[in-house]
């Protein structure tokens, strides 16, 4: 499917949708001295982010969504030259999806997208941030798009839309006079609220398993890790990325529809703090989390890996994160994270058929 095949192939390097949606924020509302300590490092590569997204796509139709060009203008005006104008819609399950700009330059496509409630629909389903939920794609009936990324923008009330950018590639050339785009389901009222993470129960030693990852990532590379937490080399018999964590709490003990933190091992200079996400196949929860010390400095995750089991015919997602510290007694630090959850799941699909005029 689509949504494995992009988990697989972007767990690694696409930046997370909630620092490129507080990046936008921070745009909209004029910048300022007071964005909190933690986050000076990753908003500003965030902020990266989002610019080299927008490059790759800018609107030549800036009049027909203000929103989105607002924030394009204020971190690059020269970026108003390439976007072509679409302004294809779709409506179906009280949701109207409307493809509004689209960039191609071979195999490679950025689209720009808004979804709103239905004229008439009595609906309230798009009032905020929102999710795509990796179910989207755009072909050229010669090939589909197999790889790809999206970034949520922004909502803008006034219009009551909520705007996306998805960056597509293929493995040709798209045919740009006969293009269709999709989404098949999308999460609406998506939320998060922080919270403390219990660290007394950290252990010092601790058994492991070898799991399949689904997706792995972090400000360190694999090559910075320490040997015991590198991945294990690739088998004729199983060539599939294989790595040990942590073996303190059974997946079947978690629960399905909410976070379990299943457990904490310091050991050999690495804090790994293992978080179960529950059954992700109709949601999208995730977390990031926060080492602080007795003075108050915080850090983020060094690195983290991901991966699937089955329970009672339902696919719970967990993530290990690993903090590397050197942490001479754990009572003298603390944890919390920012726990993000999806709302509703609505199934389309939305389609849209278009061309695009060359020059």
């Amino acid at each position: 499917m689509f949504r494995d095949r992009y988990k697989n192939a972007y767990d690694t390097i696409t930046p997370p949708p909630e620092l490129v949606s507080d990046t936008i924020c921070k745009v909209q509302s004029g910048g300022g001295a007071s964005v909190r300590k933690r986050f000076a490092v990753r908003m500003s590569i965030a902020a990266a982010a989002a610019a080299v997204c927008l490059v790759m796509a800018v609107p030549v139709c800036a009049a027909h969504i203000p929103a989105f060009y607002q924030i394009v203008e204020y971190i690059s005006p020269s970026m108003a030259d390439r976007l072509v104008p679409i302004e294809k819609s779709c409506t179906n399950k009280g949701i109207t999806m409307q493809v509004e700009a689209i960039d191609i330059e071979g195999n490679e496509a950025d689209i720009i997208l808004s979804l709103r409630d239905a004229e008439n629909s009595g609906q309230d389903l798009v009032h905020g941030a929102m999710d795509l939920f990796d179910s989207y794609g755009l072909s050229d009936y010669t090939n589909d798009s197999v790889i790809g990324g999206c970034c949520f923008l922004t909502y803008e009330e006034a219009e009551d839309k909520a705007y996306f950018q998805v960056m597509l590639q293929a493995d040709s050339a798209y045919q740009s006079d006969k293009l269709q785009f999709r989404v098949n389901s999308v999460l609406c009222g998506n939320y998060n609220e922080t919270k403390d993470v219990d660290l007394s129960g950290t252990v010092y030693t601790a058994e492991t398993k070898t799991v399949t990852l689904s997706g792995s990532g972090g400000p360190l590379s694999e090559d910075m890790l320490p040997d015991f937490l590198k991945k294990i080399p690739a088998t004729a018999e199983d060539p599939r990325p294989r790595v040990n964590v942590l073996d303190l709490m059974s997946a079947s003990d978690c629960a399905a529809d909410d976070f379990t933190v299943m457990g904490t091992a310091y050991e050999d200079g690495v804090l790994r703090v293992q978080v179960c996400m529950g059954d992700n196949s109709r949601s999208d929860r995730h977390v990031e989390l926060f080492l602080r010390d007795s003075d108050g400095n915080e850090q983020y995750e060094d690195h983290s890996v991901s991966w699937h089991e089955e329970i009672g015919g339902a696919r719970y997602q967990i993530y290990e994160f690993w903090f590397l510290a050197d942490i001479a007694d754990i009572a003298d630090y603390s944890m919390y994270g920012i726990f993000h959850y999806s709302g509703e799941l609505v199934e389309g699909p939305w389609q849209v058929t278009f061309r695009v005029e060359g020059d």
